[in-house]
C-alpha cells in the first residue's frame, strides 16, 4: 500500500469514522484524565505528492481539508499500556468510536475496533458485560456493537491487541513528512 493512501485512510480513521460498527459507552480508558495535548511525536505537517498540505496536527489542533478539529471539544486522548487513545463522539447514538495509536520505533500504527466474529467471542470471554448490539436511531439506522469495558479490562484489550491494525506510518515528530 502506498504512503499516501496509508496516511489517508489513517487520516480517515483519526478525523472520524461516519458509522463505527464498535462503540463504547463512554471515552477509553474509564477513569483517566484527557491528555491536555497532542504527543510531540505526532506533531508536524504531511504534505500530498504535488507538495501540499493534506494535513497539520499541531499541540492541541489537527487541521484537515478545511476541517479543523480541537483536542477536549471534537476528540478526547488518554493514554494506557503504552496506547494512545482517541475517543470521538458518535452524535447518531451517543456513544464513542474509538481509536488507539501506538508508536513502533520511528513509525506509528493506527487500531480500530471491528466486530467481526474472532473479536465477539473473546469479548464475550474478557468482558464482565457481554457486547450488546444496537441499532442507531434516525433513517437509515445501522447496527452496531456497544461494550462497556472496565479500565483492567480495556487495558487487557490493548495488550492483547484485540483490535486491526493499519500498517505503520512514518511519524513526523515536529517536521514535514513528504510521501
Amino acid at each position: 500500500m502506498s504512503i499516501r493512501l496509508s496516511l489517508f485512510l489513517a487520516l480517515t480513521l483519526l478525523v472520524g469514522a461516519c458509522t463505527p460498527k464498535v462503540q463504547f459507552d463512554e471515552p477509553m480508558p474509564p477513569s483517566r484524565w484527557n491528555m491536555p495535548n497532542i504527543p510531540k511525536d505526532f506533531r508536524g505537517t504531511f504534505l500530498n505528492e504535488e507538495g501540499e498540505v493534506d494535513m497539520w496536527i499541531g499541540k492541541d489542533t489537527i487541521y484537515d481539508e478545511g476541517e479543523v478539529l480541537v483536542n477536549g471539544e471534537d476528540f478526547l486522548l488518554r493514554r494506557m499500556a503504552g496506547h494512545v487513545v482517541c475517543s470521538l463522539p458518535v452524535p447518531e447514538t451517543g456513544h464513542w468510536d474509538v481509536l488507539v495509536l501506538r508508536k513502533e520505533g520511528d513509525d506509528v500504527v493506527f487500531g480500530t475496533f471491528k466486530d467481526d466474529d474472532a473479536f465477539l467471542r473473546r469479548m464475550a470471554t474478557l468482558l464482565e458485560v457481554a457486547p450488546e448490539r444496537q441499532k442507531s436511531g434516525g433513517t437509515p439506522g445501522y447496527k452496531y456493537t456497544l461494550i462497556r469495558p472496565s479500565a483492567k479490562e480495556f487495558k487487557a484489550m490493548l495488550k492483547e491487541r484485540l483490535y486491526k491494525e493499519d500498517d505503520p506510518l512514518p511519524l513526523p515528530r515536529g517536521g514535514t513528512f513528504r510521501p
